[in-house]
């Protein structure tokens, strides 16, 4: 009981922090199932996206989060409050995998952030499908999730944020229904290129077309 009202505390904080910031926007939340597992799956730029998010959802969400976060005292803290969990970015993590669909199958929405990490060029880029692959597995919807102006707030790589002149938007899109797929050779892939159409359309941003780049490697 005494989490559950630390973490509304949380979010009434963070809420009350983005008005000030320039406001926060939340659109089509209906398009979250209310029960069963769930994948949630936003576009990433900047490090206050999970804020906006964790703001936003309408539901009780676990979010995987990079592992470099939990090392730091007071946000490792805050953040494992918030049900996060670590995963060792641009890595076969076995356990936070096995995490992940532990909380799907028992029926928990999952957020993960499919580009890996966020990017100072402010636009999509292309997804790993292991995030796909996990919903094929566990035979549950993935909602697109756009998140739109959060550079204006905290540009990548910042590290104070700033008044932005346009409100912060967290767009919650219609459901991918995968069931097509299931069993099917290429399924994850297939499925990494739905969603990355979807995202596209839901920002009004051009589809990526280079390779993934792990984001260790990334100039």
């Amino acid at each position: 009981m005494f989490a559950e009202l630390l973490r509304v505390l949380v979010k009434v904080i963070v809420w009350i922090i983005f008005q000030g910031l320039g406001g926060l926007r939340i659109k089509s939340k209906s398009q979250v199932p209310r029960r069963g597992g769930v994948m949630l799956c936003p576009n990433h730029v900047c490090d206050i996206d999970p804020a906006a998010l964790y703001v936003a959802m309408p539901r009780r969400a676990h979010y995987m989060a990079k592992a470099e976060l939990f090392d730091m005292r007071f946000l490792g803290g805050l953040i494992r409050l918030c049900r996060a969990f670590p995963i060792k970015r641009d890595t076969a993590d076995r356990s936070a995998l096995r995490r992940a669909e532990e909380l799907l199958r028992a029926g928990e929405a999952v957020v993960i952030f499919p580009e890996g990490g966020g990017n100072d060029e402010n636009t999509l880029q292309p997804l790993q499908p292991g995030a796909l692959l996990l919903a094929l597995r566990t035979k549950v919807p993935v909602v697109p999730i756009a998140l739109k102006n959060t550079a204006l707030v905290l540009p990548y790589g910042a590290v104070r944020p700033q008044r932005s002149p346009r409100a912060v938007e967290v767009i919650f899109g219609e459901p991918l229904d995968l069931s097509d797929l299931y069993g099917k050779k290429g399924a994850a892939l297939e499925a990494t290129r739905r969603l990355t159409e979807r995202l596209a359309q839901m920002l009004d941003q051009p589809i990526p077309t280079k390779p993934y780049i792990p984001h260790d490697e990334r100039e």
